[in-house]
């Protein structure tokens, strides 16, 4: 098995990033190591996580192109924008689902999406199908000459 675990967010204070991460989509944060470098954050019980660098490259605001599902984009959609969140594109219904970006404090925008369920599962699953699932089909035996 091989996962994405970990993509990169350049912002303007990684502390403050974190909070506002926490506050506004109720996000864990972690700490690696003593220096307080690797700050990242997660949606709750999720194996993937942001990591917000602090002045590793120059600050270059816009469409990151890191999206993140859910199955009630409208009422977090909501709760996000009680809490002052910018939305560049509110939600919007689309033929293969809705959609909707949101902005962080240092511009950097992401986007929430509402797919229909099959394609939320496949998004969660981290497994191969087993053997069974995979082919109903036999394989064709090679012939003798």
């Amino acid at each position: 098995m091989i996962a994405i675990a970990d993509v990169a967010v350049v912002v303007s204070n990684a502390k403050a990033s974190a909070r506002w991460w926490a506050k506004n989509l109720g996000f864990s944060t972690y700490t690696v190591g003593g220096s307080g470098h690797a700050i990242l954050v997660a949606p709750p019980g999720d194996r993937f996580v942001l990591h917000l660098c602090e002045g590793f490259a120059p600050l270059e605001p816009g469409d990151t192109g890191i999206a993140f599902v859910t199955d009630e984009i409208d009422a977090l959609a909501a709760r996000m924008a009680q809490g002052a969140v910018p939305f560049p594109v509110r939600p919007k219904k689309e033929k293969w689902g809705t959609m909707a970006k949101f902005a962080d404090p240092d511009g950097n925008i992401f986007w929430l999406l509402e797919v229909p369920t099959p394609m939320v599962r496949a998004t969660r699953s981290s497994r191969a199908p087993s053997r069974k699932t995979r082919s109903a089909k036999p394989r064709a035996r090679p012939r003798k000459r």
